[in-house]
């Protein structure tokens, strides 16, 4: 399986092409798919020592198991991976990937909560949405993951805003809202950290275009 020498680009993706289907023989040896879909091109990437990705979408009888047969794979100056698309737009599946690799470069692992912990969700939840919304209800706070970063904690909770049921990332970890919340919270956590990745400056404007 070797990785072409140049970063994606619209001249080389049939050599991606073909090491994104290595890759996913190695992964898959008895039902990789045969064929993907027509990629699109992340010129740069926010994390460092990375750069540019091709996410090419394909279907599998393998994901289809689990009740969606659609599916990504990120190849590029990167790790190689592949992630169940959940519905989500080639966009999103390149966030999802920044939040994937923040998380195993940083070690990011999850936090269990002590019994002499202090941490208000509920107040916590009612803080964060009041920042863009004084007068929308907070109800059905709870915790649906956490995760050690460093010295920090971060929250991922699930509460209905306004009748809407929606994660909200508290606590220590930048603020924001994953509407998506039939998602399970590690996903939704980790297509968070992607979105704020993207979010950071960028002089260029290259990293959030395809």
């Amino acid at each position: 399986m070797n990785r072409p020498q140049q970063p994606p680009d619209a001249g080389n993706l049939d050599a991606w092409r073909e090491f994104a289907l290595a890759y996913l023989r190695t992964q898959w040896p008895n039902d990789a798919p045969s064929t993907l879909e027509s990629p699109t091109v992340f010129p740069r990437s926010p994390l460092e020592g990375e750069g540019a990705v091709a996410i090419f979408p394909f279907a599998t009888a393998r994901a289809a198991a689990g009740g969606d047969p659609r599916m990504y794979v990120v190849v590029g100056e990167t790790e190689p991976n592949y992630y169940p698309a959940y519905g989500l737009p080639v966009d999103d599946a390149f966030s999802l990937h920044l939040g994937t690799r923040f998380m195993l470069v940083m070690g990011v692992g999850q936090h269990e909560s002590g019994t002499s912990e202090e941490y208000d969700a509920v107040d916590d939840a009612r803080r964060i949405v009041s920042r863009v919304s004084s007068t929308a209800p907070v109800e059905d706070v709870r915790i649906a993951a956490q995760f050690n970063v460093e010295e920090q904690i971060h929250s991922v909770l699930k509460a209905r805003v306004a009748g809407r049921e929606v994660y909200i990332l508290g606590r220590d970890a930048p603020m924001g809202f994953v509407e998506r919340a039939d998602l399970p919270a590690p996903v939704a956590y980790r297509l968070h950290l992607g979105r704020v990745l993207r979010a950071e400056p960028d002089p260029d404007g290259v990293i959030a275009s395809g």
